[in-house]
């Protein structure tokens, strides 16, 4: 456990400890609340931070799981904070000894953090970051930008075994946590042996777990646990998405100082092959409103789009296609990735996340390889309508979603 602790400052015999909790809002497997554990309860200071995200849906869906975290938080101490902004935590900052924060992966945590780290060592406090919401940590799986998931996963897999610690698991979680660990539960009884049909959107075999991991609810140390005492011939497919995959992206965007822009995104041999097709003829031109509309010729991208909107989710797959498809409609290449990114990152629950960040990136080339030139795409692949029908039971979907989101409406 102790390779999940990054110190900033030493201090010598601290008296005063301060969590700033920013990306793991629970209780159970909470690395940094159990190190707040050594000190006198009296000496124990939790300061929950949460910036408000731009659609109020998410907000909603963050407030509602975690109304109780407070309750539960009385568990560790009785001094806890709720803030949305370092002015109201400064003076707490400089009255402790050390402080522990969650580490930081995105632009904005990352700056964050920096803010923080000044105020520590204006007024000598002890910084620590704590790795709480990966496996193996960031730094200790790779020292670079892997370039896919067969270059990271030798190296995760080699370290699996150091970082499998649980703790404070006899503790009372909050809502979310509640409502994730049932979901990992249905998914575990209903869902893992048809896992590997989860690319079928009209089967609805994916865990449901993003937002829940994004919020930092669940820990992916606690899934992995349950998971792999399962013997479902699917759980190592399972693993592979929860740490190879989910881990690959946070290797992305930590050492990707530019992973959310256009030109330093994704590989040169995808910028060549985009170059190389920037005046293909487009049959389709849409834009941003026509998406939100539901106003294309493409039912099964509106059918996904309407999932997107109404119910904040979408396959992995049909997120896929969906991506491919803006490629294709869009006036050039770097239009097409950022409405497909402002999409992502307003509608889905799981939104401005590494893995959103990855999966919008990898439409486009990244963690991907070349394949046979097309029109418009080039080298990226391509992926199209018969794809779907001949694939799955499309029609299926888009009759369930445009039923779903006419009683939405009732």
């Amino acid at each position: 456990m102790q390779g999940r602790f990054y110190e900033e400052i030493n201090t010598d015999s601290p008296q005063q400890a301060l969590y700033i909790m920013t990306k793991a809002f629970r209780i159970r497997n909470n690395y940094a609340l159990h190190a707040l554990t050594r000190f006198d309860h009296d000496l124990r200071h939790v300061v929950v931070f949460h910036k408000e995200e731009e659609n109020p849906r998410n907000n909603e869906f963050f407030n509602q799981l975690s109304l109780d975290l407070k309750d539960k938080l009385l568990q560790i101490t009785d001094d806890i904070r709720f803030t949305t902004g370092l002015e109201d935590i400064t003076s707490l900052i400089e009255a402790v000894d050390i402080v522990y924060i969650d580490k930081a992966y995105l632009k904005e945590d990352k700056a964050l953090l920096v803010e923080i780290k000044t105020i520590c060592n204006n007024a000598q406090t002890g910084l620590v970051t704590v790795e709480n919401n990966v496996f193996v940590p960031v730094v200790v799986a790779s020292d670079k930008e892997e370039y896919a998931a067969r270059t990271i996963r030798p190296k995760i897999n080699k370290k699996l075994e150091y970082f499998g610690d649980t703790v404070l698991m006899d503790e009372e979680g909050c809502m979310g946590e509640r409502e994730a660990y049932e979901m990992l539960h249905q998914f575990v009884s209903r869902k893992l042996d048809h896992y590997d049909q989860r690319n079928d959107p009209s089967k609805h075999y994916t865990s449901d777990l993003s937002a829940y991991l994004k919020y930092g609810f669940i820990s992916p140390v606690q899934i992995y646990h349950i998971i792999i005492e399962q013997s479902s011939p699917n759980k190592d497919e399972f693993l592979e998405e929860l740490i190879i995959r989910r881990e690959l992206a946070y290797n992305f965007v930590y050492y990707n100082e530019n992973y959310d822009q256009f030109d330093h995104m994704t590989y040169d041999w995808a910028y060549k092959t985009m170059d190389n097709h920037i005046l293909d003829k487009r049959d389709h031109l849409y834009t941003i409103e026509d998406y939100k509309t539901f106003n294309t010729h493409d039912k099964y991208f509106n059918a996904a789009m309407k999932e997107m909107i109404v119910f904040g989710q979408m396959s992995g797959y049909m997120r896929m296609y969906w991506a491919k498809k803006i490629i294709e409609w869009s006036k050039n290449y770097q239009y097409a990735y950022e409405t497909a990114l402002k999409l992502n990152n307003y509608y889905f629950y799981d939104g401005n996340t590494p893995n959103g960040y990855t999966g919008v990136a990898w439409c486009f080339g990244k963690h991907d390889r070349a394949w046979t030139e097309r029109h418009i795409f080039g080298k990226l692949r391509y992926m199209n309508a018969n794809g779907l029908k001949r694939k799955f039971d499309i029609e299926t979907y888009v009759k369930e979603i445009n039923q779903l989101v006419e009683e939405d409406n009732e």
